[in-house]
């Protein structure tokens, strides 16, 4: 059985939230990320799946990238609707966006 939970606090916009990672794998199907220090998702998790499916993903200058241009050690900006599912690691699965800062 799966549980989910709301992100209450952090950057919220339109019914997003936003957070910065720090890539951990890139599986192709989705990113594994240890959430950055003072992140509300930290709180909850120290490891999530953020599923990638239908997801924009782009570079720090607005450009498309594939999946595979995310390498371990890089910070990324995830914005997803909210929802984390309480397993471990925790699963993001309806993620809108994730550009990589660095």
């Amino acid at each position: 059985m799966t549980t989910f939970f709301v992100a209450c606090v952090g950057q919220e916009k339109n019914n997003e939230v936003v957070f910065v990672a720090t890539v951990l794998e890139n599986k192709e199907t989705h990113l594994l990320v240890e959430p950055v220090e003072g992140s509300a998702e930290l709180s909850s998790a120290d490891k999530i799946m953020v599923y990638v499916q239908d997801t924009t993903l782009l570079h720090s200058n607005d450009n498309s990238i594939a999946i595979g241009d995310f390498k371990a050690g890089q910070l990324v900006e995830i914005t997803y609707n909210g929802a984390i599912a309480e397993s471990y690691p925790a699963q993001i699965h309806t993620c809108y966006q994730i550009n990589l800062l660095n």
